[in-house]
């Protein structure tokens, strides 16, 4: 009986064993460098698993199914960056999964209460700034005030020649956002990436290419609909990864 018993248990895990994965990776904070610190590691699998990883990276055993991987640096006793991502185990074998912290709700609340203080003699420097801004106020009226005195008598002219500067730089303008959403703009997105090791922020792409938010959305859209980047969700704002064939899928 015992030994039958012994057969059934070692089948088990023989079962479970051939339909397990490792789940490894690399653990990054919010400005993309790898976090080599004390970060705890969990995944809620049964029995949880837990680690403390000092060099960046991570790996977990885990059976077929959905899971939870939570992360957390704490610095000073207080939590700094935290992360929470849900991964699927489709298959047996080994998988690459980075995770990517940011900024916990804590650590943004004390970073804006850190702006909004202001030394013991503040008041008395709002006092000069006041001063100063009252002034100025007052010496660029004046100056305001002279001008258009002088210039009333060619208003017309001047907002004639207003209207016509306004048409050729509408034109101009025009001419400069198409040549920007050119196909070519689209690679300079994907050079952005690749410069930045093939992840960037969305905010970053639109500081080097000069178009509003909306437009660069749009081209990372159509980026992503031709498959060749990834977004990715982290926070206030979104990760672009160029795509590659990668081990989770």
């Amino acid at each position: 009986m015992i030994k039958k018993l012994v057969i059934v248990l070692m089948l088990l895990v023989s079962i479970q064993t051939c339909y397990a994965a490792t789940i490894y990776g690399n653990i990054y904070g919010p400005d993309l460098n790898k976090l080599e610190k004390r970060v705890e590691v969990e995944v809620d699998s049964s029995p949880r698993q837990y680690q403390v990883s000092t060099d960046g990276a991570y790996s977990f055993f885990l059976l077929v199914g959905q899971y939870t991987i939570k992360a957390k640096y704490e610095q000073y006793g207080r939590v700094k960056y935290i992360a929470e991502e849900i991964i699927t185990v489709k298959d047996e074998g080994e998988f690459r999964h980075d995770i990517v912290m940011y900024p916990s709700p804590e650590e943004e609340e004390r970073v804006t209460n850190e702006t909004l203080e202001e030394p013991e003699d503040g008041s008395n420097k709002k006092q000069d700034i006041l001063l100063f801004v009252i002034i100025g106020s007052v010496f660029i009226v004046s100056i305001l005030l002279v001008f258009y005195i002088l210039k009333k008598t060619k208003k017309k002219e001047h907002i004639q020649e207003k209207k016509e500067e306004s048409s050729e730089s509408f034109v101009i303008v025009k001419e400069e956002e198409k040549d920007i959403e050119s196909p070519e703009s689209l690679d300079g997105i994907i050079k952005i990436i690749k410069d930045n090791k093939g992840r960037v922020t969305q905010k970053e792409i639109r500081k080097q290419i000069p178009l509003s938010e909306a437009k660069i959305s749009l081209m990372i859209t159509e980026l992503e609909d031709k498959g060749i980047v990834k977004r990715i969700k982290k926070g206030r704002g979104n990760i672009i990864i160029l795509s590659k064939k990668l081990d989770s899928d």
